[in-house]
């Protein structure tokens, strides 16, 4: 009986922890936030603003009519874990990309595109 006793608790006490979730956050890149774009004005906004705000871009593309193209990329893959970090859910993460290009001539802004995509 009392080996039944104490398989029981410990079943109690493991299935109560597997249920205690948390997740993993994996980032790349520096942080963008729509709010951040929002204070982009083309014709106003400098590069050195640009650059100020959200850093050296990712990738930097010169074009033959004299524009420039800054990327800024940011990605977050969020993966839910249990039991500490001892089982994780590889399945059930979520991966959020984040893509500002913005599009600079003589020193000011021309035009931005922002994107926020999410996958499963």
């Amino acid at each position: 009986m009392k080996k039944v006793i104490i398989i029981a608790s410990i079943f109690v006490i493991l299935t109560a922890c597997a249920s205690i979730k948390s997740t993993r956050t994996q980032s790349e890149g520096n942080k963008i936030s729509k709010e951040q774009t929002e204070e982009i004005k083309p014709g106003v906004t400098t590069k050195s603003a640009i650059v100020e705000t959200f850093g050296n871009p990712a990738e930097t593309e010169s074009k033959d009519d004299g524009t420039e193209v800054l990327t800024y990329t940011y990605t977050e893959k969020r993966t839910p874990t249990y039991l500490g970090e001892f089982i994780v859910n590889e399945r059930g993460s979520r991966t959020t990309t984040v893509t500002l290009e913005i599009t600079i001539k003589d020193g000011l802004v021309v035009s931005y595109n922002f994107k926020k995509q999410e996958e499963e």
